[in-house]
């Protein structure tokens, strides 16, 4: 598992050093993975929490949380990502960015994204295994305004219907 991790990881870095040299332009996305314990609700940093990183079927890497759950990655333009976030004990999380029309704005290195994600341990909850394929929350690239905005509409029925399973669940 090291093995495949490291690997992954040098072909990442391989990857990054062509685009160095060449004129693939590339944006950021960093953030935390945060544990949520949802009886307090507070929150700390997770580490070596998987964050795969997908176009399409293709999965392009596989990078892991540094400390305090910290993790940054930059990536060269696709027209979408999908980001799945965590493993067992924790339920994933699925993130999906449409980046159509970002390539012009990554050209001029404008184009970052700051992303959070909180985690929760998989207490035995019946229902929730629609999150390790469902998208969570969904954002795209806004050309007009120049950046990536969240569709907060679907992330607040997405949250909604998490909620919904877990108080369920408690019952």
């Amino acid at each position: 598992m090291l093995k495949r991790i490291a690997i992954t990881s040098l072909f990442a870095l391989i990857a990054l050093a062509v685009f160095a040299d060449s004129d693939v332009k590339v944006f950021t996305i960093s953030g935390n993975v945060l544990e949520l314990n949802l009886i307090d609700s507070t929150e700390k940093g997770i580490v070596k929490v998987p964050i795969e990183i997908w176009t399409g079927d293709e999965k392009i890497t596989t990078i892991e949380t540094g400390p305090k759950g910290r993790y940054k990655v930059d990536l060269a333009y696709y027209p979408n990502y999908t980001l799945r976030f965590g493993a067992a004990p924790y339920v994933i999380k699925v993130i999906e960015i449409n980046t159509s029309g970002i390539h012009r704005a990554a050209e001029f290195g404008i184009v970052n994204l700051d992303l959070d994600i909180t985690l929760f341990k998989n207490d035995n909850y019946m229902g929730l295994d629609f999150m390790s394929y469902t998208p969570i929350a969904k954002a795209a690239f806004n050309k007009k305004k120049g950046a990536l905005e969240w569709d907060y509409a679907y992330g607040d029925a997405m949250n909604s219907r998490v909620r919904g399973v877990i108080e369920a669940n408690k019952k």
